[in-house]
């Protein structure tokens, strides 16, 4: 049972023979078809190996796009989970993997430290590690598989490493951390799933706006922020002269679905910014600007949660009134204050190993306010049918009470609008 199949055309021989040489020399186990013997049951071994293999690699080049046996293969690998396609040379690549992330070796002299070549590594050690660990998902507090070709480039206060962006794929392990750059946020992925979205009939605390409770599917894993965006954070993609601002006025031209809600306070008296805080003062608009200027910088695709994607992170699995159960306290969450946020990471993360998604701050939203879940997509995506300027914010924040923070308690806030009470945290696809 090989680590790595390896699918070529055969007039790319002296080039894929390097790339297996350097893959044994990396301690994994290669099979390709120089394996074949003259009598061997080309069709069975063939199915045989790639069926046992735990990644496949693809190499094309304008001539193995062109063959009908690597695009069989590939699609296979494709079925089962297991595909990384690796660029050989410039070429069209077949319209059926357009979409999939591929490795870029074109430029390659079987360099050991190249980081496409790195890239390949940790892809396969990825797929190695899952074959071992089906499940993919490591629950927080335990240790994610161990990949040899992945480097750590932080650390969490909490002693998990955080490894580089650009070496996590969509086989990286669920509570795996990482960040694509010095000073940008860190993100922690988690897995495909599905979730009940909203609240039941029987919490007390339930609005109407809350439900009909809808049964929401994550198809695939994505990556969120562990914390909602810092001060520095904001900073290093838009500059400080936004952040030094003082709050503007008209910032308390926001509503909260509950009628019984007191109105916000205003902000701290004060124009010092705490880089370790979470930026707030920030509207929908210049959020999207910031996840639009992030994504220029890393070259990966950042936005904002839809708010099923934010429900899914925020339970983290419970289906109790809140991460932790159907009980909060100061302890748990920030809130119940009058002094404004704190940094984030003060109290317990969630079971996804994600902090403050109750208290601290409200968080922004992709999705249009609706007054209920009837619009809401059921793959997880945003509600954006229709028209208007609320967009729904979610978690609850320094000054709001315990049922404000609840999994399922949605508030709204207009877009042009910003507050001492509303940040974001941000979530990037992984292919």
């Amino acid at each position: 049972m090989s680590d790595v199949f390896v699918s070529y055309k055969k007039e790319d021989f002296p080039i894929a023979e390097r790339i297996v040489h350097s893959l044994r020399a990396q301690g994994l186990s290669v099979w390709w078809d120089e394996n074949l013997t003259a009598r061997s049951a080309w069709d069975a071994e063939l199915e045989r190996e790639i069926s046992a293999a735990a990644a496949v690699v693809v190499l094309w080049t304008p001539r193995s796009v062109e063959s009908e046996w690597v695009r069989t293969e590939a699609h296979y690998a494709s079925e089962h989970g297991k595909l990384i396609p690796v660029m050989l040379e410039t070429c069209t690549i077949p319209l059926a993997f357009l979409l999939r992330q591929t490795v870029n070796l074109s430029a390659w002299h079987a360099e050991a430290d190249h980081r496409h070549w790195r890239k390949l590594l940790a892809w396969i050690g990825d797929l190695t590690a899952a074959r071992s660990a089906p499940s993919g998902r490591a629950p927080h507090g335990a240790a994610t598989p161990v990949n040899a070709f992945r480097a750590t480039v932080d650390h969490l206060a909490s002693g998990d490493p955080v490894v580089e962006g650009s070496f996590v794929n969509t086989s990286t392990p669920a509570g795996t951390a990482f960040r694509d750059g010095g000073g940008l946020p860190i993100l922690r992925i988690v897995p495909a799933g599905a979730f009940l979205l909203g609240s039941p009939p029987t919490d007390p605390d339930r609005s109407v706006a809350e439900g009909p409770q809808k049964r929401i599917e994550i198809p695939v894993p994505f990556a969120i922020g562990v914390f909602p965006v810092l001060v520095s954070e904001y900073e290093a993609v838009m500059g400080e002269a936004r952040t030094a601002e003082a709050p503007r006025a008209g910032s308390r031209g926001w509503w909260i679905f509950r009628s019984r809600a007191a109105p916000a306070p205003p902000a701290p008296a004060t124009t010092v910014r705490n880089p370790s805080g979470p930026v707030t003062n920030v509207s929908f608009h210049e959020v999207q600007a910031f996840v639009t200027g992030l994504s220029v910088r890393t070259s990966e695709s950042y936005r904002v949660p839809s708010e099923a994607e934010w429900e899914y992170a925020c339970r983290s699995g419970s289906r109790a009134r809140y991460c932790f159960g159907d009980m909060i306290d100061l302890t748990m969450a920030v809130f119940g204050r009058n002094a404004g946020p704190v940094p984030p990471g003060s109290c317990a993360p969630n079971a996804f190993g994600l902090f403050d998604m109750h208290g601290n701050v409200r968080e922004w939203t992709a999705d249009l306010w609706h007054e209920s879940y009837d619009a809401t997509p059921l793959d997880g995506s945003p509600a954006l049918e229709g028209h208007g300027a609320m967009r729904v914010v979610r978690g609850g924040g320094w000054s709001d009470s315990a049922a404000m923070l609840r999994s399922a308690a949605r508030m709204r806030a207009t877009e042009s609008m910003g507050t001492s009470l509303i940040g974001f945290r941000v979530v990037r696809a992984l292919s």
